[in-house]
């Protein structure tokens, strides 16, 4: 069988001819087209029912409530603003000793552990930014921001943080929650938090079995050309249509 039988080649005239492979193509092209026609049926894929997730598991307000202008504090019951106390004695340029008030404040966020990098030492209710300018406690972000410049960045495009009301900013419905209505500012690291249930995808498989995709192929809903064990079971009817 010479090489110009098995590919294509040209002829002294420079017209290209082919060998007998190409007689072929149109023969396995009808051949494949028949074993696909005859392939077993698609197997079942498992389709279960969504996890619940009770509406008090998704609450939109802040998980904080940030300090009002002037902050307050309660103490022996009664509501008292920062200056009610502290215009009476001036305050030691370090913290020494543990808080006989504000016990409830631990200090936990990284380097910055001293209180007067935030807090104004002559006036407490006022933030103080490092240039020395005097800021509201609603104008947090622009203190955080100083240590926090990418993370700020990303909040001010709405890629960090939370947004309520509505994505369109031209609405007038839209309030981006700051700093302090998601991080505590004296330890802002936030603690370990269960998820909710993942969504309930043919990749994900069944989410109450455990089976993510089993190698197996057993009850890998990713198979979804393999045929059950036992038999080809019938195709699922499809979930219907929700109402609007």
């Amino acid at each position: 069988m010479a090489v110009n039988d098995l590919v294509p080649w040209w002829n002294d005239r420079g017209v290209r001819r082919t060998g007998w492979v190409a007689w072929w193509i149109g023969p396995g092209l009808l051949a494949l087209a028949g074993w696909l026609a005859t392939e077993p049926p698609r197997a079942a894929v498992p389709i279960v029912a969504t996890a619940a997730v009770t509406r008090d598991r998704i609450d939109p307000s802040p998980l904080r409530r940030m300090q009002t202008d002037p902050p307050s504090v309660v103490i022996g019951g009664y509501l008292h603003h920062c200056n009610d106390c502290h215009r009476l004695f001036e305050s030691a340029a370090e913290r020494q000793g543990p808080l006989a008030q504000h016990t409830e404040v631990v200090l936990n966020h990284g380097m910055n552990d001293r209180c007067f990098n935030c807090h104004d030492r002559k006036d407490r209710q006022r933030l103080t930014c490092r240039d020395g300018r005097m800021i509201p406690f609603s104008q947090v972000a622009d203190l955080c921001a100083q240590c926090h410049g990418t993370t700020y960045r990303d909040w001010q495009k709405g890629m960090h943080g939370k947004t309520l009301g509505s994505w369109d900013a031209s609405t007038g419905r839209q309030h981006r929650l700051v700093c302090t209505e998601c991080h505590n500012p004296h330890a802002p690291a936030y603690e370990r938090i269960a998820p909710l249930p993942a969504p309930n995808t043919l990749r994900m498989g069944s989410p109450s079995s455990g089976d993510h995709g089993s190698p197996d192929g057993k009850h890998n809903p990713l198979a979804r050309w393999r045929p059950a064990p036992g038999g080809a079971p019938d195709e699922p009817a499809a979930p219907a249509k929700e109402g609007r």
